[in-house]
C-alpha cells in the first residue's frame, strides 16, 4: 500500500529541516512485472545501473521525478510505475529524493532541487558517454520535479558545450511558488528540444503561464479540475492538492492505455476561445496530450476531461460542454481563473 503524505505541521514554508546530503538520493530502476521488481542505486552509481542485466540500452529510457513532500512510496509514484510497467517498452527510472524534497519549501526543498539537478546533469552526461542513447532519453517531472527537469535540461546543454539538448522534457503542473518572478528561472521551451507541459492547478501550486514548447490546459488548466472536491484551503491536504495531482493521473492514463479513449486537444488562443469553438486559424486540428504527444507542435492546447477514470474523452473532449455534463463531475464545478500567457 502506498504511503500517504503526512501533512501535520508541514505548511508550505515548512518547519522541519531537510537533510542537505545530496548522496542520499537514489535511482530506482523498475523492470517489472510488479512494483517489487526493482533495483536501487546510489545517485552516483550510474555505472552499475547501466550494467544491470534488467536494463536495456536499446529501449527508450524515462526518468520520473516526484514533487515536494513525496518519495518513492507515494501514490503518484505507484501510479506512474504501474502505468509504465504495462508497456514493457521503456527503461523506467524513478528519482527518489524524498528526504531532500522534504522540510522547508523555500530553504530546503527548492535549494536541494537545484543542487541535485546539477548532480544529475553531470551523471547523465557520463551515462551518455557510456552508451546510454541521449536521443531515447525522456524526463517526466511533477510539480517541483517538473522544475528540476528543466534545470537538468539546461545543465546538460551547458555541460556538453551547448552542442546537444535532451530530446524531451514533460512537466506535470510544474511548481509555481518561487519560480515565476523577476529574478526567477523556471522551466522553459529552451530546456530541451521539445518541452510539453500539462497545467491543472495554475496560480496555486502550478505554473500560471505558458512555459513550454507546447502547453496543455485541460479544463482551463486551473482549479477546480472536474471531480475534485471544493477546496477547504488547508494547505497541502489531499483536498487542497486534488487539482495539482490530476496532472499525473492524466499522464499515467496516457501511458498505460488501459482505456480506448485519448486526450485529444485543440489549439486556441485561450480558454474562452476554446469554449466558444474558436480555434487557431479556425482549424479543428487535434493533437494528443500526454505520452504520445507529437513533438512537432507549438502553442497552447485545450480540452475537457471527465471527473473520474477514464479521464480522457477522446474526440468529445475538444468540444466544450457545461462542466455539469462531464462524467464524474459535480454540477457546482468552479472553472477557476483564466491563466495568463507569456
Amino acid at each position: 500500500m502506498f504511503k500517504a503524505v503526512k501533512i501535520k505541521s508541514r505548511l508550505l514554508m515548512g518547519l522541519k529541516t531537510a537533510h542537505a546530503d545530496l548522496t542520499i538520493a537514489k535511482l530506482i530502476h523498475f523492470y517489472g512485472p510488479t512494483y517489487a521488481d526493482s533495483n536501487i542505486f546510489n545517485i552516483d552509481d550510474y555505472k552499475s545501473l547501466l550494467e544491470d542485466s534488467n536494463f536495456s540500452k536499446t529501449k527508450n529510457t524515462v526518468l520520473y521525478i516526484h514533487g515536494y513532500l513525496e518519495d518513492a512510496d507515494i501514490e503518484s509514484v505507484h501510479v506512474i510505475v504501474d502505468a509504465y510497467l504495462q508497456r514493457n517498452d521503456v527503461n523506467l527510472i524513478i528519482l527518489d529524493w524524498g528526504e531532500l524534497a522534504n522540510g522547508n519549501y523555500m530553504f530546503d526543498a527548492v535549494v536541494n532541487c537545484k543542487q541535485l539537478a546539477s548532480v544529475l546533469a553531470r551523471n547523465l552526461i557520463a551515462m551518455f558517454e557510456m552508451g546510454l542513447d541521449i536521443d531515447k532519453f525522456h524526463i517526466v517531472g511533477h510539480s517541483l520535479g517538473g522544475q528540476m527537469a528543466g534545470i537538468i535540461g539546461r545543465e546538460v546543454f551547458r555541460r556538453n558545450g551547448k552542442t546537444k539538448k535532451l530530446p524531451r522534457l514533460s512537466a506535470l503542473d510544474p511548481a509555481f511558488p518561487l519560480f515565476y518572478g523577476t529574478f526567477s528561472y523556471h522551466l522553459s521551451k529552451h530546456d530541451a528540444e521539445f518541452v510539453d507541459v500539462i497545467h491543472t492547478d495554475a496560480w496555486i501550486y502550478g505554473a500560471p503561464v505558458s512555459t513550454g514548447t507546447a502547453d496543455f490546459w485541460p479544463n482551463g488548466g486551473t482549479t477546480l479540475q472536474p471531480g475534485c472536491p471544493k477546496r477547504n484551503y488547508k494547505l497541502l491536504s489531499d483536498n487542497d492538492l486534488s487539482s495539482h495531482r490530476r496532472s499525473w493521473w492524466f499522464w499515467a492514463e496516457s501511458v498505460k492505455k488501459e482505456f480506448p479513449h485519448q486526450f485529444y486537444a485543440v489549439k486556441a488562443k485561450n480558454w474562452a476561445d476554446f469554449k466558444n469553438g474558436k480555434y487557431v486559424d479556425n482549424e479543428e486540428q487535434r493533437v494528443v496530450m500526454g505520452h504520445d504527444c507529437p513533438t512537432n507542435i507549438t502553442g497552447d492546447y485545450y480540452l475537457q476531461t471527465n471527473g473520474i477514470q477514464p479521464y480522457a474523452r477522446d474526440i468529445a473532449g475538444i468540444t466544450y460542454v457545461h462542466p455539469a455534463k462531464l462524467v464524474g463531475n459535480s454540477p457546482t464545478e468552479n472553472e477557476g481563473v483564466e491563466p495568463s500567457k507569456t
